[in-house]
């Protein structure tokens, strides 16, 4: 299932039984690789309908203000370096809807959250298509993501941290990253 997100009014309240929602995260400026995620959101959502995953992604630019992503951070993070990103998590929709411009204290989320920064991973348009193919495909096979390593681990007990976070980054050797392990302790 694919979400195309107008409005948080539209987000469900349920889970409906996903292992985790991908957020298409970007800071609504026109630049070439933005443009790539947006314009295979419907194959994302297509992919994520053969996993139990969703994708969500806006439709349009609209202001999102919450202490985990907004326009200018991603969970402390500088938002002009992470974004565009790929967004994992086992945080729902109806979590950002119900949190939406509301003050959190720093490590109370229990759910983790994986960033993969587009700029980092990507360097052209084709390369967000391969990229988009791999994670999902990595996903459906619940094999590790391909071709990834650790850039970053944050820990949510630090400044403007709200959640513990992993940021990854391009690895040639191969070795990837287990979804599975990273989630498994969430409760």
């Amino acid at each position: 299932m694919g979400l195309h997100v107008h409005n948080l009014g539209n987000l469900p309240n349920t889970d409906d039984g996903r292992d985790y929602f991908i957020y298409v995260l970007d800071y609504g400026w026109k630049e070439p690789l933005t443009d790539a995620l947006v314009a295979n959101f419907t194959n994302m959502a297509r992919m994520a309908s053969q996993t139990r995953s969703v994708v969500v992604a806006g439709i349009e630019p609209i202001h999102f203000a919450n202490d985990v992503f907004s326009w200018h951070g991603i969970n402390g993070e500088d938002g002009e370096r992470i974004l565009p990103a790929i967004l994992i998590t086992t945080l729902t929709p109806s979590y950002f809807k119900k949190h939406n411009d509301e003050y959190r204290r720093s490590g109370e989320i229990k759910d983790k959250l994986l960033l993969i920064p587009i700029k980092a991973a990507c360097k052209t348009t084709d390369d967000v298509i391969q990229l988009i193919k791999s994670i999902f495909n990595d996903i459906k096979e619940k094999k590790k993501l391909s071709g990834f390593a650790v850039a970053k681990t944050i820990n949510k007990n630090g400044l403007r941290r709200l959640a513990d976070a992993v940021i990854l980054e391009p690895n040639l050797s191969g070795v990837g990253f287990d979804l599975r392990k990273l989630f498994q302790t969430v409760s």
